[in-house]
Formats: C-alpha cells, sequence, structure tokens
C-alpha cells in the first residue's frame, strides 16, 4: 500500500502561499527591470556601423602614340585598398564605474534602487515642516528644503521610475508615504523615497548596462542579483533640470 502524505498543517500552508506570493513578485520585478533595458516605441536606436565597399583604382590608360619613340610607360595595378572593419557599438558606462564601486540601494514603492556613491552628496530624513511648496509646478516636483546652506529641489523619484500608471495609484506624497531623501549633485536635487538600504559594492561585469537611447536617461544600468536599477545621477540632473520625466 502506498504512504499517504500527512496533510499539512495552517503554519505550513501559509508559509507555502507567503512563498508563492514572494516568488511572484520576484518574477514581476525581474521582468520590470528587464523592460526597462527596452527602448521605448518609437524610439529608434544608432545601428551599428556597417563595413566599407571595397574600392578599387582602374588602370591609367597608355598615352597615345606619337611619331617619336617614347620612354615605355609602366602599367599601373589596381590601388592598395584599406579594408574598413565594422566596429561593435559602444556600450557607454560612467566614469565611476570604473572597477569596483559601492551604491546606497533605496526603496520607491516596491522598487529598490541604486545610487553610487561617488555621486551621493548625502540622505536626509523627510520632513514635512522643512518644505516650501511652489505652485503651478508639475506633480513630481514637491518643493523646495534647506539643506546644508542650500535650497535643494526635492522631487518624488517614483514619478520617474515608475510607469504612470503605476505611479497613479500611490497615496501622495504628503500622506506619509515618503521617509528619506537621497541627495544628489552636490545636493542641488533631492530624490525623496521611502526609506534607504544597505551598501553594496559592485563591478562593472554585475551591471547589465543599458545600450541605446530612451525615455529612461536616469538608467545607467540594472542589477539583477540585487533585484534593483542603477542610477545616473549626472543624467538625472541634467533631465531634471531640462524639462523633468515624461509622465505619460
Amino acid at each position: 500500500m502506498g504512504m499517504k502524505s500527512s496533510p499539512q498543517s495552517p503554519v505550513q500552508t501559509r508559509m507555502a502561499e507567503e512563498n508563492l506570493v514572494m516568488l511572484d513578485q520576484q518574477l514581476a520585478l525581474g521582468a520590470y527591470l528587464n523592460a526597462l533595458l527596452t527602448p521605448a516605441p518609437g524610439v529608434e536606436t544608432a545601428p551599428e556601423p556597417q563595413p566599407q565597399p571595397e574600392v578599387r583604382a582602374e588602370p591609367a590608360p597608355a598615352p597615345p602614340a606619337t611619331p617619336s619613340p617614347a620612354p615605355a610607360v609602366p602599367e599601373v595595378g589596381p590601388a592598395p585598398v584599406a579594408e574598413v572593419a565594422a566596429q561593435p557599438a559602444a556600450t557607454a558606462q560612467p566614469d565611476w564605474a570604473e572597477g569596483e564601486f559601492q551604491c546606497l540601494l533605496f526603496q520607491v514603492a516596491g522598487l529598490t534602487l541604486a545610487v553610487p556613491l561617488a555621486r551621493l552628496s548625502g540622505v536626509a530624513p523627510w520632513d514635512d515642516a522643512a518644505l516650501t511648496e511652489m505652485p503651478n509646478h508639475s506633480p513630481w516636483f514637491l518643493g523646495l528644503r534647506e539643506h546644508h546652506g542650500l535650497r535643494a529641489r526635492l522631487v518624488d523619484v517614483a514619478a520617474i521610475v515608475l510607469p504612470p500608471t503605476q505611479y497613479a495609484q500611490l497615496a501622495p506624497a504628503d500622506s506619509g508615504r515618503l521617509g528619506k531623501v537621497v541627495m544628489i549633485d552636490d545636493n542641488r536635487w533631492g530624490l525623496a523615497c521611502d526609506a534607504v538600504g544597505d551598501v553594496i559594492t559592485l563591478s562593472r561585469d554585475d551591471v547589465k548596462w543599458r545600450t541605446g537611447k530612451g525615455r529612461r536617461p536616469w538608467l545607467a544600468g540594472t542589477v539583477i542579483e540585487h533585484m534593483c536599477a542603477l542610477l545616473d545621477t549626472d543624467a538625472l540632473a541634467r533631465m531634471l533640470g531640462e524639462a523633468g520625466p515624461e509622465m505619460g
């Protein structure tokens, strides 16, 4: 007779359900990180250079015959051809990614982001009272805040990294959703987020770097091992200073 399996206890059942939920979340997050590296529809990426066709010179025509004897003209053969090899498209990588580099992890609505310590200006607690709101601004711009003698411009980083439909489902910034501010660009910009985490050490090979242009200049690449998106803070600061993120 076959052995009958003993029924699972309520605790085992609950743990199994929680593990399935966690697995689904990890799979969804992994798919989202891969999607970040996919150029948006309608955005053209630079094609790889193609090899140039061979060009050969035609032999020079012989001079016309004349009554007086003329020295023999040697036949001119094909000119040497310079071969042009196709070069692979270059992958732009920030200068701080040489060798090993450290990053600070922080959380935004369930997504983990990483900012390189070489471009991190500091971390401050979120403080509603210290924020000076500015009317008639985009939803992602939260206002100004004094920080180390500068008037830092605070942004809701969730509006930058999340799809518009997902961002619209979040609670407003003044509801207690935000807990920390990650300062970048010499304290000119503050990225309001949920919380900060650990400092990790990465190498160039740990990152799946972005290779094409798209609507996400803030994205340097993704780190699947840590399930996080790596920020290019220089490009992010430029984007915020020019037009801000696209909101859909």
